[in-house]
């Protein structure tokens, strides 16, 4: 049996005023765990990311070989992993349950958990279509002197760089080149 139009409303209205604005302490443990489905599905590891062998058995043989830049420019068009990359690489570079950055980090660590869900202090993710100002740069020059609070490397991933001002853009440089010993920088375009 079809519902009537008065049944559809009905139920439309209760769903309504079940809703936040009427019962706002029943949806709280519901939104608490609700993830964006990109987040969710988002691989926890070199091996999970697909389609970029290229890149993710370049940055593992870049930390086993001892060779870690101070930056990494991730290009390419949007959906390819760019910033998935960068988070995998932040895992691995401050992941303790080794005693050096390793290719493979557990994902289960204090800081490898805190970097998948985006609170680790020493991880800093900008975006820079939003922070696109002189000043944020200023800022970031400021703060990446400071040493990690519980991690190896300080990382700054900024993402949508191409959007920064051409006066941001124009400071940027300075940080990129020459940072502190304990700070890495990501920039990924697009």
């Amino acid at each position: 049996k079809q519902k009537t139009a008065y049944e559809i409303r009905r139920d439309w209205s209760s769903d309504v005023c079940s809703s936040d604005l009427y019962a706002p302490e029943r949806n709280m443990a519901e939104k608490e765990q609700y993830l964006v489905l990109a987040r969710k599905w988002r691989p926890q590891s070199f091996e999970d990311v697909v389609g970029q062998i290229h890149i993710t058995r370049t940055l593992q043989n870049s930390i086993r070989s001892g060779r870690i830049h101070h930056a990494f420019l991730f290009i390419g068009s949007r959906g390819i992993g760019k910033t998935t990359s960068a988070r995998i690489m932040a895992k691995a570079l401050n992941c303790i349950a080794s005693d050096t950055p390793t290719p493979d980090p557990c994902g289960t660590c204090d800081n490898c958990t805190a970097i998948t869900a985006g609170t680790h202090l020493d991880v800093i993710e900008i975006d820079g279509a939003s922070n696109n100002s002189v000043e944020d740069i200023r800022q970031i020059r400021e703060n990446i002197r400071m040493v990690p609070a519980n991690a190896r490397y300080k990382i700054y991933i900024i993402d949508e760089v191409h959007q920064l001002s051409i006066a941001a853009f124009n400071a940027l440089p300075k940080t990129l080149e020459e940072p502190p010993a304990h700070a890495i920088s990501s920039a990924e375009p697009t």
